[in-house]
């Protein structure tokens, strides 16, 4: 006769379960939080420890009413509300499958009940890269007087020519810097090699030269609050906020630091195809992950075509 699954109280549960997801899994501080609000959200709508004080008591009317909840929420000002995104609901609903398989190998359910949500359809987003001629001014015309300037310019020719995740390039000290290549943790806690272009490499050597900071961060923050100090590591926001300004000053379409990526995983699926290589460059398990590359590289190579038929070629 099986034993009865152990009693433990929604709150501590999750606790046990992000415990693991950090130590076990390695997982970065910002998935960590996403799954500590994506779960905090659940218990919010199942009453917290006063509506669920033993995990065990989670059943699938629960599960049905919580994914109902999401379908129906509506979020923003009350003008402007409107439902929450597919691809927010996903990540929640995923982050509680996973909190579940975690219970049930605890014991803690009876068994896997993440095996009963559903997750909503998300649409096919195609990678957004740059424009050739956006990207073409943003290596030619970037400034690099100031210190600033010349993070901004190091930054942007960093991701453009390694495909980095941002959170990737800013978890990087000073002592991770190489001269032509570079080893970043991605997801998971991956390993991978990243190659530097020499543009790139000589706005970082500009960059490294002109700092006068303490901070062992590779690229810091020039707030007041923070300048000068050696906790003064740039954060992700303050890195959309440099991408922002420098598309205003050069006056091309506004752009975030995750199309640089995109930028790069196009260039390469176009000029060499190998959509491995494109996966291993990128940091990407498997090959799915590039198939939206291919699927630019197929619509531009379409668009030559019938530029030739309509020249009567």
């Amino acid at each position: 006769m099986a034993a009865p699954p152990s009693r433990i109280p929604l709150s501590e549960a999750v606790d046990e379960f992000l415990s693991w997801q950090e130590l076990d899994r390695h997982r970065s501080p910002g998935t960590i939080r996403e799954y500590r609000r994506d779960l905090d959200g659940f218990a919010a709508f199942a009453g917290g420890d006063q509506g669920v004080p033993d995990v065990a008591g989670i059943d699938r009317d629960l599960l049905r009413a919580y994914q109902r909840h999401l379908a129906r929420l509506q979020v923003g000002h009350r003008r402007a509300a409107g439902p929450l995104a597919v691809a927010t609901r996903t990540r929640r609903l995923v982050s509680l499958r996973s909190f579940l398989r975690f219970s049930a190998r605890e014991e803690w359910l009876p068994g896997d009940l993440g095996t009963t949500i559903d997750l909503p359809r998300l649409p096919e987003r195609l990678p957004k890269p740059l424009e050739a001629d956006d990207r073409d001014r943003l290596l030619r015309a970037l400034p690099a007087g100031t210190v600033a300037e010349k993070r901004d310019r190091a930054l942007i020719g960093f991701l453009l020519s390694t495909g980095c995740r941002i959170s990737e390039a800013l978890a990087l000290d000073r002592t991770d810097w190489r001269r032509d290549r570079v080893t970043v943790r991605g997801k998971g806690d991956r390993e991978r090699v990243v190659m530097v272009t020499t543009r790139a490499h000589e706005a970082m050597q500009n960059y490294l030269a002109a700092r006068a900071d303490p901070s062992p961060a590779l690229f810091v923050s020039f707030q007041p609050a923070s300048r000068g100090s050696r906790d003064n590591r740039l954060t992700a926001n303050g890195a959309r906020h440099i991408c922002r300004q420098v598309a205003r000053e050069l006056e091309i379409s506004p752009f975030h630091p995750h199309q640089l990526r995109h930028t790069l995983g196009t260039l390469l699926q176009e000029a060499v195809g190998d959509a491995r290589l494109t996966a291993e460059t990128l940091g990407h398990r498997g090959l799915g992950s590039v198939a939206g590359y291919t699927k630019i590289t197929d619509r531009r190579r379409r668009e030559a075509y019938e530029v030739m038929e309509r020249a009567g070629l």
